[in-house]
């Protein structure tokens, strides 16, 4: 083998070195790339979601349906993030411009906010008065949840279950009701107090109700129907 083509073997070996170390380089850089301008979009969002509910809840931003390997175009100068609607947990879309040169992308997004809510420990039937033991808090994706889902614990032992639920439920306002301590038509002290004075007599409730509820109570002695605000069972106060 001459000289030549022993130099020509070894420039064909060393550019085919060079196109594997860059075919293997390559996929890196797109990798990181698209790692950065999603972290940068993730960042901006969560941020925002703070901005309306307060930093009391952790974010998680996703993009479904896209190539991992996809990238944004270049851009000189800071791209801008536009959200088609107001921001919400679950799917929102937004749309990522460019003025210089000038693009748009538009892009869905999945946002999972994590929020720690009431939940039952067990299965609680109706009319059942919850206990602390009852109720556990749990972190969950607020997105799937009802509006009116509670976050603390503290005011539910002594309220009542609206109906039987199971146990990992997690609870809203509108499943749970202040316990009733006085019936329609059952006989209850009428309490009237002034300073100095507290003078009770005998009633019928007109109607039911539960603690600071207003209720129509009939007087015994005058017949005289009178409103009164329910404190205890068979209890109620003239205001």
């Amino acid at each position: 083998m001459s000289i030549v083509d022993i130099l020509r073997r070894d420039r064909l070996f060393a550019a085919f070195l060079l196109l594997l170390l860059l075919s293997m380089l390559l996929p890196l850089s797109v990798a990181a790339s698209t790692s950065d301008w999603q972290q940068q979009v993730s960042d901006e969002l969560c941020q925002r979601w703070q901005d309306i509910g307060g930093p009391g809840a952790d974010c998680s931003i996703s993009f479904p349906g896209l190539s991992p390997n996809f990238q944004l175009q270049h851009c000189e100068q800071p791209w801008q993030i536009n959200l088609l609607r107001p921001l919400q947990p679950g799917r929102n879309g937004l749309e990522i411009s460019c003025e210089q040169p000038w693009w748009r992308q538009n892009l869905a997004v999945q946002i999972q906010i994590f929020r720690e809510v009431a939940v039952l420990a067990r299965s609680v039937s109706a009319g059942q008065r919850l206990t602390a033991a009852d109720i556990s808090l749990v972190r969950h994706d607020i997105g799937a949840l009802s509006k009116d889902f509670l976050t603390s614990a503290d005011s539910l032992p002594g309220m009542e279950l609206r109906r039987t639920l199971r146990a990992g439920t997690v609870l809203s306002r509108d499943m749970i009701a202040l316990p009733v301590l006085v019936e329609r038509g059952q006989q209850v002290n009428i309490r009237v107090q002034r300073p100095g004075i507290r003078i009770e007599m005998k009633g019928t409730a007109l109607d039911a109700g539960s603690a600071g509820d207003r209720i129509r109570v009939r007087n015994e002695s005058s017949q005289k129907i009178i409103r009164a605000t329910v404190l205890e069972r068979g209890l109620v106060q003239v205001d």
